[in-house]
């Protein structure tokens, strides 16, 4: 195998036509806390990267089963998974079912915690410049994706939004907030990298659930 990609979660290896991720222990956060849509590493925390790939498994398998394409292959031990070689979109589409975290802090003063939204929004993935909002016209003018595909990436995290609402509703628990990204294989639009609770949120009577008790959900 060899090492293509080195980020601040994983590492990525080529193995023919597969990728290789092997998830790390490294925690993100923002001013020096945890967060994880921050792009910062502060720290480490023992066995988070098994948990990040079990639920990246089970909510991977759940999207296959009701129809959404990824590129989830199969786990080859608690800290790697192979995946499908895709083309990646240098997007991150987030979908917000309720304000919370950096949509209160951009939107402060007209939104509240926990209003309900419901939208779809899209961020530049680029560290240097720290994901940037950007507009859809703005994808298609700059050559990132086609209207087609704008529109395609829209309605799949709508329908990713409608599987996870019904699964965590069924658990008493509410769907915050989560982000997708998407990959072109064999032209077909797929949904790649990961889902987990370092890019989802999920509420119990108002309260965001940590990492390890999203982990007890989805045993």
């Amino acid at each position: 195998m060899e090492l293509v990609y080195s980020g601040k979660t994983k590492d990525v290896y080529e193995d023919g036509p597969y990728l290789i991720f092997h998830f790390k222990d490294t925690v993100l956060g923002r001013d020096g806390r945890e967060d994880s849509g921050g792009n910062e590493v502060i720290g480490e925390m023992a066995g988070k990267g098994s948990l990040v790939l079990e639920q990246t498994e089970f909510f991977f398998r759940l999207l296959e089963r009701n129809g959404v394409k990824t590129h989830f292959v199969g786990r080859i031990d608690e800290r790697k998974a192979r995946f499908l070689k895709a083309e990646r979109i240098p997007l991150e589409v987030i979908y917000r079912e309720l304000a919370y975290g950096s949509f209160l802090r951009r939107y402060k003063g007209w939104a509240k915690p926990f209003q309900r939204l419901g939208v779809v929004e899209f961020t530049l993935k680029d560290d240097s410049l720290d994901d940037p909002p950007i507009a859809e016209e703005a994808v298609v003018a700059l050559g990132i994706a086609s209207e087609e595909e704008v529109r395609g990436m829209k309605e799949t995290t709508r329908k990713v939004a409608r599987i996870l609402r019904e699964f965590f509703s069924s658990k008493g628990l509410q769907l915050v907030d989560f982000k997708l990204e998407f990959g072109r294989l064999d032209g077909r639009l797929t949904v790649i990298d990961e889902l987990s609770g370092d890019t989802m949120r999920v509420a119990k009577d108002g309260r965001i659930l940590t990492r390890e008790e999203l982990s007890e959900v989805v045993e």
